[in-house]
């Protein structure tokens, strides 16, 4: 049984999809979980729900560099040393090279590239202050090995992150801070669990016959935070059903950004 009893978290992306299941798995498992995110009122229920109130929402819309920059002023003033940074918050975004707007690329790069630095950059100073070996853990895609139609912006900042988590390792390594890139694959994540259509397992491109749910990833990042992970770092870990490998084309609906 992994715990994590005693550990301080910051999610970003915490109030949704893979972020939010993480969170709530992570309070169940003994963490104390800070959630940041733009919906203030899903985070706030959240807040409420989650128990012994271990889970803490911090609004913040980390596509504005100034916001994320007051996030990370109060990572560095507060009395709280983060044991591990999930950075997961991010969009998708639907244009290709011939339409895409710059406003959409520079918010695509401030949400995905520079938050993660700015915010990597606070919680491993600190850490690193404090003699604490933590973990930081990126949420890629594996669209950065196989881009879909018209997703320009979203496949250049997962391939930039997947080279940032490396670079992380190398800089961070010395300090016994871990840095590790996820990359899921087709998960379903707009909805409970319980709530994914037949029909759409059935046509899933996975090697298992179904999508992916969001606590399965949650348990894998459950263990990658957990003391019993101390000697993976630069690495890149897919967790995708088999789909990079699979022949079978996505079902309708991935291909058209609509689950």
């Amino acid at each position: 049984m992994i715990e994590l009893n005693g550990k301080n978290v910051i999610i970003t992306g915490g109030t949704h999809g893979i972020g939010e299941t993480t969170a709530v798995l992570f309070s169940k498992l003994g963490a104390s979980v800070w959630i940041v995110g733009r919906n203030e009122s899903k985070g706030r229920e959240i807040e409420s729900k989650s128990p012994d109130g271990r889970i803490k929402f911090l609004k913040c819309d980390l596509s504005v560099r100034s916001q994320v920059e007051d996030l990370g002023r109060w990572i560095e003033s507060s009395d709280v040393v983060f044991d591990v940074l999930i950075n997961n918050a991010s969009r998708n975004s639907r244009f290709n090279v011939l339409n895409i707007p710059m406003k959409e690329w520079d918010e695509m790069i401030e949400l995905n590239l520079s938050s993660v630095v700015v915010l990597s950059k606070n919680v491993a100073s600190k850490m690193i202050k404090n003699n604490k070996k933590g973990k930081i853990i990126n949420i890629g895609a594996i669209q950065s090995f196989y881009p879909l139609d018209s997703s320009l912006a979203y496949s250049a900042v997962k391939g930039a992150l997947r080279s940032m988590t490396k670079s992380m390792a190398v800089d961070l390594g010395r300090y016994g801070i871990l840095v590790t890139l996820v990359m899921p694959g087709p998960i379903y994540a707009k909805a409970d669990e319980e709530d994914v259509p037949e029909d759409l397992d059935k046509r899933a491109a996975t090697l298992i016959g179904r999508m992916g749910r969001k606590i399965e990833v949650a348990k894998l990042l459950a263990f990658l935070s957990s003391d019993d992970n101390t000697f993976m770092t630069g690495n890149e870990i897919i967790i995708d059903g088999g789909r990079s490998i699979s022949r079978k084309p996505d079902p309708e609906e991935i291909e058209k950004n609509i689950i």
